[in-house]
């Protein structure tokens, strides 16, 4: 799977649009990494003697107002700090990076509502007005994005457990006849790692991991200022066990079910499912604290709070928006609506037995 030229969340702003159903993300944002995000930003400003401009970015911005909240909040958090310091404040050049596929036109057409929102804060303050320039720039954060030594803050939410690319079923020729060969994912009737799985299946997106998190990381190192600051957040696991609750086991289990149904009723081929595996990996503490130093939080989901169909129709929105894209290239659009049908009715009678949360880890880096 060509993962950069298939995953992009759901565009637009309709119902199954990411935008509309991103509201997990969006308390994260707000209750997670905040604060981390806030004291990083002023580190990274005081570290800068009287700087008369700031470059920071969004790594997986997405779509729809999260981005601009954080771009807000982290603008807020400068301007507090120079009237603090009875500096003039920086102007500001913010970069919200996505993949190419990523719906850039709807998040650039929230931008009057951003300033609008500029407007209204420095109306409520006593501060100086902190002027704010926004770029869009696609491509992917497991390569360069930026010129050296050009960034003071950059912050990724919610992303970094996306990975670059995935192993699959691949043709192979032989005797010039075409056949299937398995690789090494040999992963039947799942489409993550599961109690089930080979351990070569864990292996691999494990090594994929480390690849793709060490290129970020090198990347980064070369982009980030001196003094400059980095604040990351994605989903990680307590366990040892890459196959223990809570995300990814109960989410990606539940998926792998609905479509092995779809395929007992002949919808889909069961072929197609076995070389179906998501680009995603929830690293464990040990996997990533050797390079940095790190938190391990377990905030709850919001959608706990509503259990059963409400909790189940909200998250199979959520997951529809991030994974449609994908699905949609490997199954085609003809079974999406039957399959998250099926995929909600699960959801629910797992809600109904069973208490659902997320392990967060939040990074906070310094550029010496």
């Amino acid at each position: 799977m060509e993962v950069p030229s298939v995953l992009h969340m759901n565009s637009g702003v309709g119902d199954m649009s990411y935008a509309e159903n991103s509201t997990i993300q969006q308390k994260m944002i707000a209750n997670f990494a905040k604060t981390a995000r806030q004291e990083a930003v002023i580190e990274a400003f005081r570290a800068v003697i009287c700087p008369t401009k700031m470059t920071i970015a969004d790594l997986g911005c997405s779509v729809g107002l999260n981005a601009l909240l954080m771009a807000s909040e982290i603008i807020d958090a400068i301007a507090r700090a120079s009237h603090q310091l009875n500096r003039r404040p920086p102007e500001i050049q913010v970069f919200l990076n996505d993949l190419p596929g990523n719906d850039f036109n709807t998040l650039f057409s929230l931008f009057p509502e951003f300033h609008k929102l500029r407007e209204r804060k420095l109306q409520e303050s006593e501060q100086e007005q902190v002027h704010c320039f926004i770029s869009g720039v696609p491509g992917s954060f497991y390569g360069r994005l930026f010129v050296s030594k050009s960034l003071h803050f950059a912050y990724s939410s919610s992303s970094l457990h996306w990975l670059s690319q995935v192993h699959t079923i691949i043709p192979c020729a032989s005797n010039a006849t075409t056949r299937w060969k398995r690789s090494p994912l040999n992963n039947k009737g799942k489409i993550y790692i599961s109690s089930s799985s080979p351990p070569s299946v864990f292996e691999a997106h494990k090594k994929q991991f480390k690849r793709d998190f060490s290129l970020f990381l090198k990347c980064r190192g070369e982009e980030v200022v001196e003094g400059g600051h980095m604040v990351l957040t994605f989903v990680a696991r307590r366990s040892s066990d890459p196959s223990t609750p809570p995300l990814g086991c109960y989410l990606w289990e539940l998926l792998a079910k609905a479509l092995m149904d779809m395929a007992s009723l002949g919808l889909i081929e069961e072929e197609k499912v076995d070389s179906f595996n998501l680009p995603w990996y929830e690293p464990s503490m040990e996997e990533v604290k050797d390079e940095i130093t790190i938190q391990l939080r377990s905030p709850r989901n919001d959608h706990n709070d509503n259990p059963g169909a409400k909790s189940a129709q909200t998250m199979a929105k959520a997951v529809r928006a991030a994974l449609e894209s994908m699905l949609k290239s490997h199954f085609g659009e003809a079974i999406i609506e039957k399959l998250f049908e099926r995929y909600c009715l699960l959801l629910e009678e797992y809600y109904s037995k069973n208490k659902a949360e997320v392990t967060n880890i939040l990074i906070v880096l310094e550029r010496k």
